[in-house]
């Protein structure tokens, strides 16, 4: 009602803030659209713009791979475990940016870049599979499981890494029978 003070306000929210177009990301969590087909939900009826989102498949050649291997009680103390364990996540948040720093033959100049491999044991192509855009948690889940199923039984390792609008992420290192999890935000 004019006058009242939510009515006021209202008013000057549209006058002062929104007088300009602005684009808006939603994600309709009850009806997902994973196949592709027009699904009807409440923002139908405002000519919404829907895009897929798809894997992107990106190679890494030759890349340095660091031991995966955890440091045990016997190995070192809780400090240099530390230090072992957040080098492991640099490597691997070096990875998946794509990073030329984990790369064989990357000679980058040391005044510009002092990220410097340690440890690194082989050398192994990489594949990263990125998928930018709304992720609920079902479908990172039935990611983080596939891979599991992909790597059980030869050995292979893999990392999933997921970064949330607000800074928070997480990454989950998994290396033969060894699950490593880090949890971060900004």
């Amino acid at each position: 009602m004019p006058g009242k003070k939510s009515f006021d306000r209202l008013t000057w929210a549209f006058k002062n803030v929104l007088n300009s177009s602005l684009a808006w990301l939603f994600y309709d969590m009850r009806s997902p659209n994973l196949a592709g087909e027009a699904v009807p939900n409440a923002l139908s009826a405002h000519a919404p713009t829907i895009r897929t989102v798809k894997p992107q498949a990106i190679t890494l050649r030759d890349a340095l791979l660091p031991s995966f291997k955890p440091a045990t009680n016997e190995d070192s103390d809780d400090e240099n475990r530390r230090d072992a364990e957040t080098e492991l996540l640099e490597w691997l948040s070096l990875a998946m940016a794509r990073s030329p720093r984990v790369l064989k033959g990357d000679n980058t100049d040391p005044y510009l870049c002092r990220y410097r491999p340690q440890h690194h044991e082989t050398c192994q192509d990489l594949v990263l599979y990125q998928w930018n855009g709304f992720a609920p948690s079902a479908f990172v889940q039935t990611i983080l499981l596939a891979a599991m199923k992909a790597t059980i039984g030869d050995g292979g390792w893999f990392a999933l890494g997921s970064s949330a609008f607000s800074g928070e992420g997480y990454v989950i290192l998994r290396d033969g029978g060894d699950v490593r999890s880090w949890r971060y935000s900004d």
